[in-house]
């Protein structure tokens, strides 16, 4: 478990302390168990996943890397196709992501305001109602301010009533604010997964209530963690930039009574650099963000080896019964168990030196390093 420190929570040392290989192994479980529940919501019916979180993305990537395993590992030629034809087909090939993001600047403004306005976006989407304000009005952020393709910011296949709706919850007040929203605006038919904090014990009391009420009407489907160390971290962590206008949603909000709460408003972006240039010569150029790209690869390199050792042990038994080739040997069961503690120690290990060079890479970034929130900033601010 990680030591408990007085330093501040966006100090370097405070990642140094939570990226640990004990974390990590986490992470690649609970994503594990994400992407065998939105498999088995897929056989349901459900089609399209809702990510309306940051803090979501990086277990929802693990959960895809997870189901593209599970294809390396099937037994036969026919069946890896099989598998292949069905991730081709399923929610991870139709990923809706909105920014719920929720961080009010006044005291009149509310975060249960803020989800929702992004609750009414995504019942527009559902409906196809082209002509909602809402949904207009973000097209207009997307095209003219974050100058994308409208069709780049959405899915080829947009949800109907019933999408699985992935988000991470620390005290609940978050999701809840969701659920009342969706309850106003008519969404009535989603799933909900929730990859939740500190194994549930941080969620307050109303808030835990109401998301039992939606595990027992078989709505939601609980995930715990032991430490979410890559919530509200930042695009080094989720691989995801969120962006605000102030000034353009202060101008709508005075001109249409409709906008009062649009105050949340945004956009989101990923953005890889893949030049190797030196830092200090970067910060500047509008295109650069290297620090945060080596942040995120080695994020995603750490959690692959994971998932690749759980599906290695989960395929042990029938490796190893495949290699004796029909035999029984006394003790097989003891040969499996051992299998199976090798593959771990050796990824453990692997990933213990993969996080120490990571971070001898982040110190050696100094002070532009992607865990000091000034530099998140300073790549963000226009140039």
């Amino acid at each position: 478990m990680p030591l408990a420190t007085d330093l501040e929570e966006d100090s370097p040392a405070v990642w140094q302390r939570e990226f640990t290989v004990d974390n990590v192994v986490d992470y690649a479980r609970a994503s594990r168990d994400l992407s065998e529940y939105i498999r088995l919501l897929q056989g349901e019916g459900f089609k399209n996943l809702v990510i309306p979180s940051r803090g979501a993305m990086p277990f929802v990537r693990a959960a895809d890397s997870a189901y593209w395993l599970g294809a390396r590992h099937q037994p036969t030629p026919e069946a890896r196709q099989a598998h292949r034809l069905e991730h081709i087909g399923s929610p991870f090939m139709r990923k809706l992501i909105l920014p719920f993001s929720a961080d009010p600047t006044e005291q009149t403004q509310t975060s249960a305001a803020i989800r929702e306005y992004w609750s009414r976006v995504l019942a527009a989407i559902v409906r196809r109602d082209g002509r909602d304000p809402y949904l207009r009005f973000y097209k207009v952020l997307v095209e003219k301010l974050a100058k994308r393709q409208w069709l780049d910011a959405l899915d080829r296949d947009l949800p109907d009533g019933r999408f699985i709706f992935v988000d991470t919850v620390i005290s609940g007040r978050a999701i809840c604010e969701i659920l009342d929203a969706f309850a106003r605006v008519g969404l009535s038919q989603c799933h909900f997964i929730l990859i939740v904090d500190a194994n549930g014990t941080k969620i307050e009391g109303p808030y835990r209530r109401m998301i039992d009420e939606l595990v027992y009407a078989d709505r939601c489907t609980l995930i715990n963690v032991n430490r979410m160390f890559t919530e509200d971290r930042g695009p080094g962590a989720s691989g995801v930039w969120s962006t605000v206008y102030p000034q353009v949603l202060d101008a709508t909000r005075n001109a249409f009574p409709w906008a009062r709460d649009c105050y949340g408003n945004g956009t989101f972006y990923h953005a890889v650099q893949s030049a190797q240039i030196d830092v200090e010569s970067g910060i500047g150029r509008p295109e650069y963000n290297m620090p945060v790209t080596q942040m995120m690869a080695s994020i995603s390199v750490a959690l692959f080896a994971a998932l690749q050792a759980m599906q290695q042990c989960a395929d042990a038994r029938a490796n190893l019964e495949s290699t004796l080739r029909g035999y029984e040997l006394p003790g097989f069961d003891d040969m499996v168990e051992h299998h199976r503690s090798d593959i771990m120690q050796k990824m453990r290990l692997s990933v213990q030196l993969h996080l120490q060079s990571m971070r001898e890479t982040m110190d050696e970034f100094g002070q532009y390093t992607p865990l000091d929130k000034r530099t998140t900033r300073a790549l963000a601010e226009p140039r």
